[in-house]
């Protein structure tokens, strides 16, 4: 009875919800709400029918016609959340993501040496004095190979934003090959794009490694043909360069190695002085 005044139902949802409407089976997708302030419209009411009034005359003052409205747009939806993160960290129990994250952010996961701290994605805001990026970390994968549904990879959907993969691997592991391997698998076996996103490994730990077992591990992962860099969450070396190489990517430039991103040493001698 209102009209074109009748209000409309608008449904607030988080910046990040993509809206899928349910067809023949499957999920076609209908607005990808990605950024604040953003509107669609899923469904239209119906055109309104004329009222009794319109139907008046001089000598017919109270018609008893009226034109019936036409029924409005019906369907169901499906609304999918996916963080808007820039970069995420995968890794397996205990690779020190959570670690990683509160280091380079001002985020505060929960950090505890037990397998599975991180219940839920996290988010945090990395700032590297040129230009911000918001990381994320999902929760960890299981280990070994018995065939079950990864913990973390109910979350991989989580990354689809994502410009950046870092592979975090435990520098401490028997088999840090195996792991990068099976961490792959969950990422390519995802698919949506997954696979082909820029990503890189960091090896956390780096502090527990001589010279020699850094080489060896490299030599271990330089099969992956993804640049590998050495971090340790806990005398923070690395960091830096794994911020510059990620955001790096990020911004679309090539990536660089950490041997690369050592600044040049320049030597500049005093002048001697010839009255000496």
């Amino acid at each position: 009875m209102h009209g074109l005044n009748a209000d409309g139902l608008t449904i607030k949802v988080p910046a990040g919800t993509s809206i899928y409407v349910k067809k023949d089976a499957r999920d076609l997708l209908l607005s990808d709400l990605w950024k604040e302030g953003q509107k669609v419209v899923a469904a239209r009411g119906g055109k309104g029918g004329r009222g009794n009034v319109h139907f008046a005359t001089s000598t017919r003052k109270a018609p008893h016609i009226f034109q019936p409205g036409e029924q409005g747009e019906e369907l169901t939806v499906a609304l999918r959340m996916t963080l808007p993160v820039d970069v995420c960290i995968i890794g397996l129990a205990n690779s020190g993501k959570s670690s990683l994250l509160s280091i380079v952010s001002a985020a505060q996961p929960k950090v505890a040496d037990y397998p599975f701290t991180t219940q839920e994605p996290v988010l945090g805001v990395v700032d590297d004095g040129v230009k911000k990026y918001v990381w994320g970390e999902i929760p960890a994968f299981l280990g070994g190979t018995t065939g079950r549904r990864i913990a973390g990879g109910g979350y991989l959907g989580q990354a689809a934003r994502a410009s950046v993969l870092i592979y975090l691997l435990d520098a401490s592991s028997y088999d840090i090959e195996g792991d990068f391997r099976r961490l792959n698998k969950e990422v390519l076996d995802f698919g949506a794009g997954l696979g082909t996103k820029k990503s890189l490994i960091a090896v956390n730990k780096a502090d527990l490694l001589d010279r020699g077992s850094e080489k060896t591990t490299n030599d271990q992962l330089n099969f992956s043909g993804l640049p590998i860099y050495f971090i340790s969450a806990l005398d923070k070396s690395g960091i830096s360069e794994l911020i510059v190489a990620v955001h790096g990517l990020a911004a679309g430039e090539a990536p660089k190695t950490a041997d690369e991103m050592q600044p040049e040493i320049i030597f500049r001698p005093k002048p001697v002085d010839q009255g000496a």
